[in-house]
């Protein structure tokens, strides 16, 4: 009897048909920083002047901001949408941030009013709705408890990739951030201001 293949290969599971513009809008997206980057190195090569690779690199650091998210969040995106079911919810996004949109969702089915369920939507996706426009969701997570990722399909099909927050949690370390951030700053300015004060002095 011949033997079983020790570490059979699962097969790989296609993407769900709402996945697969974002695949192709990520592919193209990778190919123009490519492009971008080899365009950097023949610069460097062929001696481009200094405000014509600090423009290159503005070009490339927008880029990155473009990008949609990678394969492995489109992975676990695809695993939520074929393995949990979908629950509907009220989905209205309220604030921009650095990176993502913040969401409050409330799930249709409770007969009660229920506790709102706050959420990091990732703002890379064309076709987001407006602020503050409440849009009915199909929401696929395992469960609606801080960490976890969901996918929240509009009625048009477009999914919405996101993580479920803690929004007490979230406020006070984002207010540390910014606390951190002012220090940073005026650490850097007094710094400036004692350089500055130090280099006009005159020498004896």
């Amino acid at each position: 009897m011949p033997n079983a293949p020790m570490n059979p290969v699962p097969p790989t599971s296609p993407l769900h048909p709402s996945l697969q513009k974002l695949d192709v809008i990520g592919c193209r997206r990778g190919l123009l920083m490519l492009l971008v980057l080899l365009g950097t190195c023949y610069g460097q090569i062929t001696g481009w002047d200094f405000c014509s690779l600090i423009l290159l690199l503005l070009v490339v650091l927008i880029s990155l901001k473009m990008m949609p998210v990678s394969s492995r969040a489109l992975n676990a995106a695809n695993r939520l949408l074929r393995d949990c079911v979908p629950q509907t919810f009220r989905l209205t996004l309220i604030d921009i941030l650095d990176e993502h949109k913040l969401a409050v969702l409330y799930p249709l089915a409770a007969r009660s009013p229920a506790e709102p369920v706050y959420a990091l939507i990732d703002r890379s996706f064309p076709r987001n709705p407006p602020l503050g426009q409440e849009v009915e969701v199909r929401v696929y997570c395992r469960e609606p408890k801080p960490g976890n990722e969901l996918v929240a399909l509009q009625s048009d099909g477009v999914p919405l990739l996101g993580k479920v927050i803690d929004r007490t949690a979230y406020d006070r370390q984002q207010r540390m951030l910014r606390i951190a951030a002012l220090i940073v700053l005026g650490t850097v300015l007094v710094g400036m201001l004692v350089f500055m004060r130090a280099g006009g002095s005159p020498t004896k």
